[in-house]
């Protein structure tokens, strides 16, 4: 059997079923496509027979047109509730996958709905439909149910137009509690009797119940053009229905034609200001109740015909939460007072007018002012009402909170606490709003107060507010129970996790917060995976399941979500929110620091996964990244490109989604934040946490990759870049990463020449230089190699021009400030570097020659009497002098100059140096006799040295014992070994 996509199958078969219904359940052979085929044609023919009727006796001068309120269509409005999203007969031409006539122009005549009835109702019906039909309704009074739906579908196999059958089928349904196929057959039955608008609307009524919304919607539709009085209840059922869906512009027609009916109802008014919120039209919503308030200040007492809506308090309190949408908090204030003073008759009282705060409505401060007025003023005043309800006293409240006036805020709020009325909602949203502006311990009091309430004490959203709340305000004893309760029903929430871990943290509880740090940050390795999956099912379409006692007849459209710009107000909202919770991660920082100067390794973890959630959102703005690197930053683009993420960005994200930290990106790229700060801290702050995580990342975590990435990250950052502090600082932690690293081919040498070339003949950037680099053969090759020779030599001779006041060939561009500054002496640590590079590619006379320039101005340096003396024993031993003696001894000389300068004031660590080295020296010469001396007084230092650091004591050891088993005495060598040289 094969089935198309609507569920309607072709074929002969013992079991068939139309969309949903079965048609034969006693075994009956029926031809689905035939009796469909039947249904269409002796449709078609009445339709036809119709339209020949009408062309003939009426001409059309009888249609009546309707004006249409929507302005994308030129159709009548009749015709546009027909006809509204498709034809019937073609939709189930369609479903039976037969070829579809073109859809009618022409609209309906006024007499078509009678003509129809009358030729249905006078319709003769086959003496064998007559008597199954009989019999059918008999078996329905006895409640013989599957007797009668047998013979109530042969009555439909015979007669296809039968509309008691159908109804009658769709009953039998309705009482076993089939509801879906119910609404399919009486579906088919209202289209038989298609000028049976009540039948039509009870079908949609049904069709709404079972969540059918687009059948739902073409019921009225069909109910609204068969009823020539356009029943006001259907138009409203239809527009609430697609404001359901979205469909906010069919919406608008159907509220704007019954407000035109009844232009005084406010129900009809609210629902007309709600679709304009949902447009994102705040403006016409707000115009459209200050229509209503100056007619009724104009024309009040006139409006005995209902001509408009009536103003009072619900109006005004919608009319401040659309003005509080609009973030107009002056506007709502202002439109508080004047309305209040206009119902309560109070409109000559200006003087409130001179007083910017709320005394009007505080009888304290009321009657301290009204003191100073006349007494016949005075008089006059005391008697009228002043008090105001208490939704729009919190109106106002939020208002002056929201213009940052907290104390005047208060005294609305404190009202809440005096009022006996069940107000549990305005308690929640005061604690909330002031939570959200800081104030904790005032929000507390509110959050306590709504929390006795049955309604929300187990509200989610309630109990995170307050746990915040605890924390901040350091009573982490009830924020760790608040944190418990929320993880015991989201036990996978990682927010909770930090937050409790924080909480126990500050109880003395390290062991359970160090566990659930450890949970926080395996759930975060195991992101990757999960987000793969998550990619790996998004790219597969879903295949939809359908019940078959499901299937509608007329398939509800699942609304596509539009990618719209953001209004103004929305983007605001979302950069507060997530301003506030950048704030909020902040602060808890900063609670954490001194226990991180302790080193405590639970405040560390929790410090770094609260940095890791704002590093990840920071580094989600693109303007912060920009292509060129030299454009000037002007600040953060509020809202940025939409732009493809791979896994590894998405994964990035995971942590800031679910907070809001992270937006969508939109296409405006004309509004710009502040030069100075991003979401409430100072780009001082964004740079010192980078750092700091970096720092920990590569010193706690052991994490040097991550950490390395974390700082590259930073450098690419423009507002870090174009600062030279910023920069440097950067470049100085990659540099360090890189030698914790062994990156010295790398990372090393790519930094420290940054250093070098910004710094130009700086004493303390050579001296930097030198100590970038280990011992070891790898980063000896790296330190010798032919490009920092080069370097050195143009930056050597660049000094020497200046000074010889001279250009020498091959010099180096000078960049360096020298205006204030005199050259009169050798660059020692220039030449003692350079020297070093040719020392350690073997080139001992060159070596010799600028160690010796150096010698003549600081012969009581120590290391350059070591390295000259090694220049010249290195070059005595490769046998090339003219008299290798003498260069020895030379050499020889100046190690002893080295020892003599070394130990002036020298301390055991200096002294073990200086021993060793003699030793080595002598080592090397082949002196073994000379060579143990040195090195056993290495070993007789081995009980003033405290810092291992400094120890040679395992050097000066196994050179021992080379020297005794290279000259057989392997005894001696073994005990040197178990003494020093084994665990």
């Amino acid at each position: 059997m094969v089935s198309n996509n609507n569920g309607v199958s072709a074929g002969n078969h013992d079991a068939v079923e139309f969309n949903g219904m079965d048609v034969d359940d006693a075994g009956q052979e029926m031809d689905i496509d035939d009796a469909i085929q039947d249904f269409l044609d002796d449709m078609n023919d009445d339709d036809d027979e119709h339209e020949d009727e009408s062309d003939e006796g009426e001409g059309g001068d009888e249609q009546e047109e309707f004006l249409d309120l929507s302005s994308e269509s030129a159709y009548s409005e009749e015709e546009d509730d027909y006809d509204e999203n498709f034809d019937f007969q073609e939709a189930l031409r369609g479903a039976g996958n037969f070829r579809q006539k073109n859809k009618r122009k022409t609209a309906r005549s006024k007499s078509y709905w009678k003509q129809k009835m009358m030729r249905s109702s006078n319709r003769s019906l086959d003496p064998e439909v007559r008597s199954n039909l009989s019999q059918a309704n008999e078996a329905f009074v006895r409640k013989d149910y599957q007797v009668a739906q047998n013979l109530y579908l042969e009555v439909i196999k015979l007669d296809p137009k039968n509309f008691n059958a159908y109804k009658t089928l769709g009953e039998i349904c309705k009482l076993q509690g089939r509801l879906a196929k119910c609404c399919n057959y009486w579906f088919l039955a209202a289209n038989i009797h298609s000028w049976d608008s009540g039948f039509w609307a009870q079908v949609a009524e049904l069709s709404n119940d079972l969540g059918l919304i687009d059948q739902a919607i073409y019921c009225y539709g069909k109910a609204i053009a068969a009823d020539n009085t356009k029943n006001p209840k259907y138009i409203l059922a239809r527009a609430i229905l697609y404001k359901e869906k979205r469909q906010f512009g069919r919406a608008l027609e159907g509220f704007q034609r019954l407000h035109q009916m009844f232009p005084a109802d406010t129900t009809v008014v609210k629902n007309l200001a709600s679709v304009y919120v949902d447009q994102k039209r705040l403006n016409d919503a707000i115009n459209l109740y200050g229509d209503i308030l100056d007619r009724n200040m104009s024309e009040g007492s006139s409006n005995e015909l209902g001509r408009f809506p009536r103003f009072g308090w619900a109006e005004l309190n919608i009319l401040t939460e659309l003005y509080i949408q609009q973030h107009s908090w002056r506007h709502g204030l202002k439109i508080i007072k004047v309305v209040a003073r206009w119902l309560q008759n109070r409109e000559d009282e200006t003087w409130w007018e001179d007083h910017d705060d709320d005394s009007e409505f505080d009888s304290q401060r009321r009657t301290r002012i009204l003191d100073q007025l006349s007494q016949p003023i005075k008089a006059r005043a005391s008697k009228k009402q002043f008090q105001i309800p208490i939704d729009i006293r919190f109106k106002m409240g939020l208002l002056r909170l929201s213009l940052n006036q907290k104390d005047e805020a208060m005294h609305h709020f404190e009202f809440l606490l005096e009022d006996s009325d069940d107000i549990v909602d305005l308690f929640f949203e005061a604690g909330k709003v002031l939570e959200s502006q800081g104030y904790y311990e005032d929000a507390l009091v509110f959050l306590t107060r709504a929390s006795q309430s049955d309604e929300l004490s187990q509200s989610a959203e309630l109990v995170s507010l307050c746990g915040k709340c605890f924390l901040e305000v350091g009573d982490y004893q009830q924020a760790s129970r608040a944190y418990q309760a929320l993880l015991y029903g989201d036990p996978d929430n990682l927010e909770f996790k930090l937050s409790l871990a924080e909480a126990l943290y500050h109880l003395g509880d390290a062991e359970n917060s160090a566990h659930l740090l450890q949970e926080v940050s395996n759930t975060r390795a195991k992101s990757s995976d999960l987000m793969s999956d998550m990619l790996e099912d998004d790219d597969e379409e879903p295949e939809e399941e359908e019940h078959p006692d499901e299937l509608s007849i007329i398939k509800t459209k699942h609304m596509i979500k539009s990618n719209k710009k953001l209004s103004n107000q929305e983007k605001e909202e979302i950069e507060n929110k997530a301003r506030r919770r950048v704030l909020e991660k902040y602060g808890r920082m900063k609670r954490l620091e001194d226990s991180l100067k302790k080193n405590d390794k639970v405040a560390i973890s929790a410090w770094m996964q609260l940095a890791f959630q704002l590093v990840e959102m920071f580094m989600a703005v693109r303007s912060f990244f920009p292509k060129d690197k030299n454009r000037i930053f002007k600040g953060v683009l509020l809202y940025r490109r939409i732009k493809p993420m791979g896994i590894d960005e998405k994964l990035a994200r995971v942590y800031n989604l679910h907070q809001g930290m992270t937006e969508e990106e939109n296409n405006n790229r004309n509004a710009f934040s502040s030069t100075t700060e991003y979401r409430g801290l100072t780009y001082d702050i964004w740079f010192s946490i980078f750092v700091q995580y970096a720092l920990l990342l590569a010193n706690f975590e052991g994490n040097l990759a991550y950490a390395s990435q974390i700082i590259e990250a930073a450098q690419e950052a423009s507002i870090f870049s174009q600062d030279k502090f910023r920069d440097s600082v950067l470049k100085a932690v990659r540099l360090m990463f890189g030698i914790m690293g062994e990156e010295s081919l790398t990372s090393v040498v790519t930094h420290i020449r940054h250093f070098l070339a910004n710094n130009q003949f700086s004493r303390y950037i050579y001296i930097f230089f030198m100590c970038c680099f280990p011992s070891g053969l790898g980063n000896w090759e790296t330190f010798t190699n032919y490009n920092h020779q080069k370097y050195f030599l143009r930056q050597l001779k660049a000094y020497d021009s200046l000074l010889t006041s001279t250009k020498i060939t091959g010099m180096a561009t000078i960049t360096a400030k020298i205006d204030d500054y005199q050259f009169t002496k050798e660059p020692c640590e220039l030449l003692y570097i350079y020297a070093n590079l040719l020392g350690g590619s073997r080139s001992y006379v060159s070596s010799t020659v600028y160690l010796s320039r150096a010698y003549k101005l600081y012969n009581r340096d120590p290391m350059i009497c070591l390295v000259i003396g090694l220049s010249h024993v290195h070059r005595a031993m490769q046998r090339l002098s003219t008299n290798r003696h003498i260069q020895l001894l030379q050499g020889i000389s100046y190690i002893l100059e080295y020892k003599e300068h070394r130990l002036l004031s020298a301390t055991v660590y200096e002294e073990t140096e200086v021993e060793y080295n003699l030793g080595r020296l002598f080592h090397m010469l082949g002196l073994p006799t000379l060579a143990i001396r040195h090195y056993e007084k290495v070993l007789m230092l081995l009980e003033l040295i405290e810092d291992p650091t400094f120890d040679l004591l395992m050097d000066a050891a196994y050179n021992l014992t080379l020297i005794y088993n290279v000259n057989g005495n392997s005894r001696k060598a073994r005990a040197i070994m178990e003494k020093y040289l084994t665990i």
